[in-house]
């Protein structure tokens, strides 16, 4: 990936380490003036298939507004995690009404390659089992939020040696703020 992707597809570049925490990322700019990347069906569609979680079925409207509902209440769990905080009540029961549900099943095709079966709840539903267990594990401590906020909303995992990451991606938020910091340090020797 390189430092070029326009700002729009950053949302459908899977970084953060976690399917579910990229899922948070198709709401750009939360900080700021949030800019929602699923405006469509068609974009919900485009992100599964990026998250390699591509269904039999094309999403609805009914099926949108689900998604990003289930993507808030992911958010907000996450965000009280990171704050040290008790989640929202109302937001866990949304996470594991659809953590109950009939998931994709996994298929395996005839040059043994792997596909899933089924729709597009069934996909959500993956990414919300998947969201209980990065949540409920202790892998929930290395939730971090990219420093470059609140210019960046982007929520990843630190699986890095030490656990120092610092930005989302250090070709888009880390080579920015070390250029900024840069010419403080330039304009400040002057």
């Amino acid at each position: 990936m390189s430092g070029e992707v326009n700002r729009e597809d950053r949302a459908f570049q899977l970084i953060s380490g976690h399917r579910t925490l990229d899922l948070l990322a198709t709401l750009r700019d939360r900080h700021r003036d949030p800019s929602e990347c699923l405006r469509t069906p068609a974009d919900l569609d485009r992100w599964l298939a990026v998250a390699e979680l591509e269904v039999d079925t094309r999403t609805t409207e009914v099926e949108l507004r689900a998604a990003r509902r289930l993507r808030e209440s992911v958010y907000r769990v996450v965000q009280a995690v990171l704050h040290g905080e008790r989640p929202p009540t109302p937001e866990l029961q949304v996470l594991n009404e659809w953590a109950r549900r009939p998931a994709l099943a996994p298929q395996i095709g005839p040059n043994l390659e792997g596909q899933w079966t089924g729709g597009v709840e069934s996909a959500l539903t993956v990414l919300a089992r998947e969201a209980v267990e990065l949540l409920a594990t202790p892998d929930r401590k290395l939730i971090r939020e990219c420093a470059a906020a609140p210019e960046c909303s982007r929520i990843y995992l630190d699986r890095s040696p030490g656990r120092g990451r610092r930005w989302c991606h250090m070709g888009w938020c880390g080579s920015n703020a070390k250029m900024r910091a840069y010419r403080r340090r330039r304009a400040a020797a002057v």
